[in-house]
């Protein structure tokens, strides 16, 4: 799906704006506010830790594929 909106949103500029079709303005213009609206209805990433590091203290970090 979100292919579909990007490429609503690209094709809205190439062929709408830089194009001159009306059509394509408005199908960019709806792909560009169902983008803004998914960015915004989802929830951010949960913070695993937050602080600060000393002086010679190393944070690593890594993912596991399975987890």
């Amino acid at each position: 799906m979100r292919w579909l909106v990007r490429a609503g949103m690209r094709q809205g500029w190439r062929r709408g704006v830089l194009g001159g079709n009306r059509v394509w303005v408005v199908v960019g213009g709806v792909a560009a506010a169902a983008h803004l609206a998914r960015r915004a209805l989802t929830r951010d990433e949960d913070v695993l830790w937050s602080g600060e590091l000393g002086p010679g203290q190393v944070l690593t970090v890594r993912h596991d594929p399975d987890s």
